[in-house]
This record gives C-alpha cells, structure tokens and sequence, in this order.
C-alpha cells in the first residue's frame, strides 16, 4: 500500500513537470472532448483528422509572411488555412460525383504535403520542431505552450456554453435550425475555427496526430454510453481526463511518450464501453438476446 502511494505522490515532487504536463494535458483533453461530441453528432470526426493537420501550412503559412513564430500569428495563420479547408472541402462535397470523405482526404493531404515541403525547403532557419508539432512532449511543455494552452482552451469552452442551443440544435437538425433562425453556417465555421484553435494551442503538448484521438475518442465512447447531449458531454469529459490521470502515471512508469500512453489508455476505455456499455455494449446485447431466446424457449 506504502508503494503505491509513493508510487502516486513521488511523480509531484521531483519538479514542476508534473503539474505543468497535467494542467496543459487536462486543458487540451477536455476541450477537445467537448468540441469533439459536436463534431461526431454532426458526422464530421474526420474533418478533425484534416483541420489538425492543415495546421502545419497554416504555421509555416504565418512565418513566410510575418517571419515571426509568436503565439498569435500561429493560430491566426493555422485558422485562416483551418477556414480555407473547410471551405474547400464543403465545395468539393458539394459536387454529385465526390464523396465527402473524399474530398476531405483530398484537401487535408495536399496542403499537409505542402507544409512539409516548404518547412524543409523554404523555412528551414525557422527553428518549427516537426516531431514535436506532429507528436507533442507533455512532460517538456514550454511556458509560451503552458499559457497559450490556458488561455485559448478557456476561451474556447465559454464560448461553447454561450452558443450551447446554437450548436445543439444545428447538430441534431440543421434544416429546423435554419427555419427557426439560427445562423447555421456561421455556426459551422464558428466550430471549425474552434478546433482549429485548440488544437494549434495543444501541439506541443500531444502533437497534431494525437490530438486527433483526443477529439474522436471520446465522443465516440461516450456515444455509446449517453442517449442525451449533456450527459454525452459529461461521458466524453469523464472518459479524457480518467485517460489522461491513467495514461499520465503509465508514461511515466514505462518511459514512454506521455500522448500515446494517454490515447492508448483512450482506446482501452472506448472498447470497453463497446463491450459493456449499459444499453448499446456489443457483450450485453448478445446476453440479453440469448436470455430473451432461453425465457421463450422455457415459456413453450
């Protein structure tokens, strides 16, 4: 017992690492989480796939023309690339002959190409750590990343509360939204812009790739566990931050990168839920089926 709260304590007392990687991961974990059960009702999880990853031109975007790597010109350069994108892609999806995962894999792919291509060729002096943009460092989070984390994630999760009837009447029926006066596309690119925010301010922390599993994960358990909006966004809440406070204690036990212990904890949770999820668990479906087929067999 001794060994295992040494084991929980020590973590906090070898430096402020601890609590600064925490804070940052918790921040960034629950707002993706809260925009991400928006985007799952709406059927647009992959279109977070995409605006993480148009991040990279939109940075690279920001420094060729401003020449600065400021907090500010980041995100300003990430939105306006994120608003491109989105842009671009309801255009395509709107053709007869393109599907909508199509055109997201088209646009995403292409810009994310050309971000890389000019980070290696154009900008080389301008000191953008790929690695770390594309898989994070919690534990080595910087205080430019720390406060921009604070700020952006805080902003974002009062503005969803004060558009909450907006985005959950759009989300569920967008034409009853549009009829009763809710300006849905405004609200659409509102959303867009505030994933492409959060997740901008969460790359040094979990990096582009992973802060995709922070937005879809969760969601997609709490799906599964919830019938209502509000307790789908308390499950989602519940599910990260559990992910984070576990996978947090395993990357540290094993040395291992922080994010991926945190998404594979994610992952373990979610397939849980798909197994034994009160209502909709694959496991207690088929139990229930075979005690409903036993009751009418007996009954005969």
């Amino acid at each position: 017992m001794i060994a295992i709260i040494d084991w929980l304590v020590g973590p906090w007392q070898w430096g402020d690492w601890m609590w600064r990687g925490m804070l940052t991961v918790h921040l960034v974990a629950i707002g993706c989480a809260v925009l991400g059960v928006f985007l799952y009702l709406r059927r647009m999880s992959l279109l977070a796939d995409a605006l993480a990853h148009v991040a990279l031109p939109g940075i690279v975007a920001a420094f060729l023309i401003s020449g600065s790597l400021d907090a500010p010109i980041m995100l300003a350069g990430a939105v306006a690339v994120g608003l491109f994108s989105a842009a671009s892609i309801e255009a395509l999806s709107s053709r007869p002959n393109i599907r909508s995962d199509a055109a997201i894999g088209i646009v995403f792919t292409s810009l994310f190409a050309a971000g890389v291509i000019l980070l290696s060729t154009v900008v080389r002096d301008a000191h953008i750590d790929t690695h770390c943009l594309l898989f994070g460092d919690v534990l080595g989070i910087s205080d430019r990343a720390l406060w921009l984390v604070v700020v952006v994630v805080p902003t974002v999760l009062l503005l969803v509360a004060l558009f909450y009837r907006w985005l959950a009447v759009s989300s569920f029926d967008p034409r009853f939204a549009a009829a009763i006066g809710v300006p849905v596309a405004a609200i659409n690119y509102g959303l867009m812009t505030a994933v492409t925010v959060t997740a901008v301010a969460g790359f040094e922390a979990v990096g582009a790739i992973l802060v995709i599993a922070l937005i879809i994960v969760p969601a997609a358990t709490a799906h599964l566990l919830a019938d209502r909006l509000v307790s789908m966004i308390a499950w989602s809440v519940g599910h990260t931050v559990a992910s984070c406070w576990i996978g947090m204690y395993l990357a540290i036990g094993l040395n291992t990168s922080a994010a991926g212990a945190i998404v594979t904890v994610g992952g373990v949770l979610y397939l849980a839920a798909f197994l034994f999820a009160p209502r909709h668990g694959r496991l207690i479906r088929l139990l229930s089926a075979r005690q409903a087929a036993a009751g009418g067999e007996s009954k005969k």
